[in-house]
C-alpha cells in the first residue's frame, strides 16, 4: 500500500471539497442530528446518517480526490460541551454503538466512538470505490479532519473563551487516539487561527502517537485573510509556518476564509518559506447573501484556472475546496493537474524563529545578532521593580514600555525574558509575563530562565518559535543533565536552544574546553532528541575582564580562539554570547563599558560569533568610537593588559564628569595613606626585593612592602590593620556594591592588599618569636563552596580572596558541592564559620537545607551566605529553616551582599566580645525581614481573593 509520505512529492494530491456544503445538500431533518439543539454538530451523522456520509466520501473519490476528510471536524471533547446532551433525542441515530448512552457518556467517550466511526465510513468509501472498475489505481487516504477547540489560549482583548495550553493538550489527544484507532491514514488540523492552540493541538496528538505506538502524518493549515495574516491574533503566515515547523509536522498550508483569488500572495510567500510540502484548501470564493442564504459562486473551472499556478509554479503539493466547494470543483482540479508534478522550489535555507506576529531570521551573513537583555528581573532595577514591588501587581505596563524600547526604538528583534527571582515564583511569573506581552508583540523572545518547570510552562504560554536559554552538559538534579531536562520536556516545541559550554565541572574557560563541550552537546542533542545542530546557538560564555585565577590565562582570547573551531563542528551550527558579564562591575562607567562591549564583539564577530545577547545601549560599531580608545580596548582584550584597563577606565570617568580626573599624587601623602590609596586604587608597583629583620630575609614583589614596613615603625601591625586597610576595603566593598567600582579593579585591590598582608604576618610571627618558616597561625577557618546545582564560581572566589588576605584559614570546596559535605568537612576542620554561595534563585534555596540539616544536629555554626540573588528577605527564610514558628528562628545565619561584608562579619565573631549582643541583633534584624516578607505575600494572596471573576462570552464557529 502506497504511504501519504511517499507520495506526496511525486505527485500533486487532490484533497476533497466540503463536506458542510454538502450535508446541506441532503436536505436533513433535526431528527437526524438529534433534535434542533444539535444542528450545527454534523459530526453526529456518523451515527444516524453513515451511508450518507459515505456517499458524499464517494462523490469526491469519483471527481478525482486522493484525500477524503472524515466528518469529525468537531468531534472533540471541548467542542462536544457546547451542546446539552440532556436534550438529546436519538430516535433517528441508528448507528450509535451499542452501550454509547449519549446523554449519559463523558466527552472522551463521545469523542472516542465519533472519530473511530468517521474515519471506518471514509474507508468503507475508499474499499468501495477501490473496487470499481473506472479506479486509476491513484493513492488514496483517509484524512482525519481536526477543526478548532473554540477556544484561545494566546493572549487577546477579544471576548473569546480562553483556554489553557494543557487544556487544549488533553481535547485534541483524546481525539486523535480515535483516529488513529479508526484507520486515519494522515491527520488534517484545520481552520487554524491560534498558532499556540496548533502547537497544543500537535503535542496532543503526539501523546496520543506515544499511547498507541503509531505516527501519522500531519498537515497543517492555517486560515489567513488577503494580507497573509491570521486575522484575530495578526500572525503573518511565515510566523505560523515557523512555529510549528519543527514540531513533527508534514505538510503545511492555508484553507478557508477567502477564495484563491485571495491567497495568491500568501501561495506566493509560503513557496518562498516554506520547508515542507504546501496545500492550499480555498472557498469557493467570497461568500454572498442570496435570499438570506449564503452562497459560494465561484465557477469549478475558475477555481481550477487559479489554482493550476499554485502548482506549476509555486510548487504547491495538495489542493482542495473548503466552504462551498463540490465534487464539480475537485473534478476540476482533477482535470487541469492530473500527473502534474509540484514545480521545484528553493525555499529561503536560513533558520528562522518567530513571535506572535513575524518571523525573524537567525540571519549572520551580514551583521551581528542582537538579543536585548533588559527584560531581565537581575539586570534591570526598572524591570525588578515592575515585578517584585512590595504589595503590587507585576506591572505589564512597565514590562511592554521596556519591550517597545527595545523592539520599536533600538530595532532589537529578539528579546531576552528572565524572570529569575527569589522574591516572585518563577515557574508562575515567567510564563505569565510572556503570554501577558505576547498580546500585541512585533518580534520573538528568548526565554531565560534557570529552571526547567519554567521554560517548559513558558514555551506552553508562548505563540510561535522562541529561542530557550538555556541548555548545558551541567547537572541538573539526580545526575540529569541541564540538556536532557530542558530537551526531554520541551524539544517537541521544536525551539532555537543557547547552549552554553557548561559541563560538570563548571563553566568551560580554556578554547579547548569550550570546543569539546560544543562538540559534545550537538552530539547529544541531535542522537538523543532529534535537536540539529541548526537548532543550536553554542554560547561560549562571557567573564569579568581580569578575573582570571590562572595565571598566564586570557579568558577573552580563550573565548575568541575557541569560535572558529566550534563553527567547524557542524556548517549549521551558530554561536552566541550573553556578553554582559564581560564587563560585570562597570554599571556606573557606561562608556567604559560600552568601549569594552563593542571592541569584543567586534573581534568575536570577525571569529565567528553569530550572535550577543546585550544591552543594545552597549553596542555601537568601533568605528564610532575614538581610535586611541579603541586601542586601549584591544590591548585589554587580547593581551590582557590591565594598564590599558586602567587608562580606559580613567577615560570613561571622564566621560561621566566631563572634568578629567587627576592622578593621585601619592608622593603627597603619609606612608599610611600612601598604602590605602594604592589599595584603592589597584596601584602596582612592581618591584623585587628583600626586608631584612632580625636576621631573617621577607621576599616581596610589590614597593608597597617597603611602604608597609615603614608603617610598622610607627604602628603595632594589628592597629594598622584595624584602624587603616580593614577601612579601605570596606570602602572599596562598598563602592563596588554601588557599581562605581568594577570586579576586575576589586581583584586588583585584592591583589595588592594581599601583598601588604603577606609581609604584616611574616612580621607578626617575627616579632611574636614565632619562626616564620613554622606554620601559619590563622585567625579562624572558614568552608566556603557553591551550592549543589550551581556552578558559578566568581562570587565564591572574590569571597575567599578578601577573607585569606584578612588572616582566614578557607577551604575552598568548589562548586556543586553537595550540603552534607558543608558540615561534615566543618565539623572535621573545626570550622568557625560555614560560607554558602549560589548565583541561581533555585539553588539558593539549597542554604534553607542546610540551615535545617545544621539544626538537626544541633551543629550551631554560623552560616554565611551571598550571591546574586541572595537578599536579607532570603536571610530571614534560611533563618526560619523551613519551619514556621517564628520562636525557633535561627541567630547564626549572616548575609553577607559582598565579600567584604563576609570578612566584616568573621572579624567581628573573632573579636569574642559581646558575641550575645552581635548575635541577638541579627537574629531581630533576620525575624524582620522574614515577618516583611511573609506580609507581603500574605497581603498579595489577600489582594488576589478580592478580584472578581471575569465572565467571558462565546462565539461560534461555522463548520465548513
Amino acid at each position: 500500500m502506497k504511504s501519504f509520505k511517499n507520495e506526496i512529492g511525486n505527485q500533486v494530491l487532490i484533497l476533497d471539497g466540503a463536506m458542510g456544503t454538502m450535508v446541506q445538500n441532503l436536505g436533513l431533518t433535526d431528527a437526524a442530528f438529534g433534535g434542533p439543539e444539535f444542528k450545527m454538530l454534523t459530526d453526529l451523522l456518523v451515527f444516524s446518517r453513515p451511508d450518507d456520509l459515505e456517499g458524499i466520501h464517494l462523490g469526491y473519490l469519483q471527481a478525482g480526490a486522493n484525500l477524503i476528510e472524515t466528518d469529525t471536524f468537531g468531534a472533540s471533547p471541548l467542542r462536544l460541551k457546547e451542546f446539552d446532551f440532556s436534550k438529546f433525542n436519538p430516535s433517528d441515530l441508528k448507528a450509535i454503538p451499542d452501550n454509547l448512552d449519549l446523554k449519559t457518556c463523558s466527552l472522551e467517550s463521545l469523542t472516542l466512538k465519533l472519530n473511530i466511526e468517521g474515519c471506518r465510513i471514509a474507508k468503507r468509501a475508499i474499499e468501495k470505490y477501490r473496487a470499481q472498475s473506472d479506479y486509476d489505481g491513484r493513492p488514496l487516504f483517509v484524512a482525519g479532519s481536526i477543526g478548532p477547540s473554540n477556544y484561545v489560549v494566546s493572549s487577546t482583548e477579544a471576548n473569546l473563551n480562553k483556554g489553557a495550553f494543557g487544556q487544549i493538550v488533553e481535547n485534541f489527544y483524546h481525539q486523535v487516539l480515535g483516529l488513529i484507532e479508526g484507520g486515519a491514514d494522515v491527520l488534517l488540523i484545520e481552520t487554524q487561527q491560534d498558532i499556540l492552540e496548533t502547537k497544543a493541538i500537535i503535542v496532543g496528538a503526539n501523546k496520543a502517537f506515544d499511547e498507541k505506538k503509531k505516527k501519522l502524518p500531519m498537515i497543517v493549515q492555517a486560515t489567513v485573510d488577503v494580507f497573509s495574516k491570521m486575522q484575530i491574533f495578526n500572525t503573518d503566515i511565515h510566523a505560523a509556518y515557523t512555529a510549528v515547523s519543527k514540531m513533527g509536522i508534514d505538510v503545511f498550508g492555508i484553507n478557508c476564509n477567502v477564495g484563491p483569488d485571495e491567497m495568491v500572495a500568501t501561495v506566493e510567500k509560503l513557496s518562498r518559506f516554506c520547508k515542507h510540502p504546501i496545500s492550499v484548501v480555498p472557498n469557493a470564493g467570497q461568500p454572498i447573501s442570496e435570499d438570506g442564504q449564503t452562497c459560494y459562486k465561484l465557477s469549478p473551472e475558475d477555481m481550477a484556472n487559479t489554482m493550476e499556478p499554485f502548482v506549476r509554479e509555486h510548487g504547491v503539493s495538495i489542493v482542495g475546496g473548503c466552504c462551498g466547494t463540490t465534487p464539480a470543483h475537485i473534478k476540476a482540479l482533477r482535470e487541469k493537474l492530473n500527473g502534474v508534478v509540484p514545480a521545484t522550489r528553493y525555499p529561503d535555507e536560513k533558520v528562522y524563529v518567530s513571535g506572535p506576529q513575524e518571523a525573524v531570521p537567525i540571519d549572520t551573513s551580514k551583521e551581528l545578532l542582537r538579543i536585548g537583555e533588559r527584560l531581565n528581573v537581575r539586570g534591570s532595577k526598572l524591570v525588578r521593580d515592575a515585578v517584585e514591588k512590595e504589595g503590587e501587581e507585576i506591572s505589564m505596563q512597565v514590562l511592554e514600555e521596556v519591550v517597545n524600547e527595545q523592539v520599536k526604538d533600538l530595532g532589537i528583534e529578539i528579546i531576552d525574558v528572565c524572570m529569575d527571582s527569589n522574591i516572585v515564583n518563577t515557574e508562575e511569573t515567567l510564563p505569565k509575563i510572556i503570554h501577558g506581552l505576547t498580546s500585541d508583540f512585533k518580534g520573538v523572545m528568548c526565554i531565560d530562565s534557570f529552571s526547567v518547570e519554567a521554560l517548559e510552562k513558558s514555551i506552553e504560554s508562548y505563540p510561535g518559535r522562541p529561542i530557550i536559554n538555556s541548555i548545558s552538559l551541567e547537572e541538573y538534579k539526580d545526575g540529569q543533565s541541564k540538556l536532557d531536562a530542558v530537551l526531554s520536556s520541551t524539544s517537541i516545541h521544536g525551539p532555537i536552544y543557547i547552549a552554553l559550554v557548561n559541563g560538570p565541572e563548571g563553566p568551560a574557560q580554556t578554547a579547548d574546553e569550550k570546543y569539546n563541550l560544543a562538540a559534545e552537546i550537538v552530539k547529544q542533542a541531535n542522537e538523543k532528541y532529534g535537536v540539529g545542530a541548526d537548532q543550536i546557538l553554542i554560547d561560549v560564555n562571557a567573564y569579568p575582564i581580569g578575573s582570571e585565577s590562572i595565571e598566564g590565562l586570557n579568558f577573552c582570547a580563550e573565548t575568541l580562539k575557541s569560535l572558529p573551531r566550534i563553527k567547524k563542528i557542524h556548517p549549521d551550527l551558530k554561536t552566541s554570547i550573553g556578553v554582559g558579564n564581560l564587563t560585570n562591575g562597570l554599571a556606573n562607567k557606561p562608556y567604559m563599558r560600552k568601549v569594552l562591549t563593542s571592541v569584543f564583539l567586534d573581534e568575536a564577530r570577525k571569529a565567528g560569533l553569530d550572535c550577543a545577547i546585550l544591552n543594545p545601549n552597549h553596542y555601537v560599531p568601533p568605528e564610532s568610537l575614538p581610535i586611541e580608545d579603541v586601542e586601549l580596548a584591544l590591548k585589554v582584550i587580547l593581551k590582557r593588559d590591565m594598564n590599558a584597563f586602567d587608562q580606559l577606565e580613567e577615560i570613561a570617568l571622564t566621560k561621566k564628569t566631563g572634568v578629567k580626573q587627576k592622578k593621585v599624587d601619592y608622593a603627597g601623602l603619609s606612608t599610611e595613606e600612601s598604602v590605602c590609596a594604592k589599595i584603592k586604587d589597584g596601584f602596582k608597583q612592581k618591584e623585587e626585593g628583600a626586608i631584612k629583620k632580625d636576621g631573617v630575609e621577607f621576599s616581596y614583589r610589590d614597593h608597597i612592602v617597603v611602604e608597609v614596613a615603614e608603617v610598622t615603625t610607627r604602628h603595632k601591625p594589628l592597629d594598622f590593620v584595624s584602624g587603616y586597610l580593614m577601612k579601605t576595603m570596606r570602602e572599596l566593598g562598598d563602592a563596588f556594591g554601588r557599581g562605581e567600582v568594577s570586579l576586575p579593579h576589586l581583584l586588583k585591590s585584592a591583589d595588592v592588599m594581599r601583598n601588604c598582608m603577606e609581609f604584616l604576618e611574616w612580621f607578626m610571627r617575627l616579632e611574636s618569636g614565632v619562626n616564620p618558616e613554622d606554620e601559619i597561625q590563622y585567625k579562624g577557618t572558614v568552608v566556603i563552596g557553591t551550592v549543589y546545582q550551581d556552578v558559578h564560581s566568581i562570587g565564591k572566589d572574590l569571597a575567599k580572596t578578601l577573607l585569606e588576605n584578612y588572616g582566614y584559614r578557607v577551604i575552598d570546596l568548589g562548586v556543586q558541592v553537595p550540603l552534607e559535605k558543608f558540615i561534615e568537612t566543618a565539623e572535621k576542620e573545626n570550622a568557625d564559620a560555614i560560607g554558602t554561595s549560589a548565583l541561581l534563585v533555585q539553588t539558593s534555596n539549597h542554604m534553607i537545607t542546610i540551615a535545617r540539616m545544621l539544626q538537626e544536629k544541633s551543629y550551631n555554626i554560623p552560616i554565611l551566605i551571598g550571591g546574586a540573588p541572595v537578599n536579607s528577605r532570603h536571610a530571614g527564610y534560611v533563618a526560619m529553616h523551613g519551619q514556621n514558628d517564628t520562636q525557633n528562628i535561627l541567630n547564626n545565619i549572616f548575609y553577607c551582599q559582598s565579600g567584604m561584608d563576609g570578612v566584616n562579619v568573621m572579624n567581628r565573631l573573632q573579636e569574642k566580645k559581646d558575641l550575645a549582643e552581635f548575635f541577638s541583633e541579627n537574629k531581630e534584624s533576620l525575624l524582620n525581614e522574614y515577618k516583611r516578607a511573609k506580609g507581603m505575600k500574605e497581603k498579595q494572596d489577600e489582594l488576589l481573593s478580592t478580584l472578581p471573576r471575569r465572565v467571558v462570552g462565546f462565539k461560534k464557529h461555522e463548520v465548513p
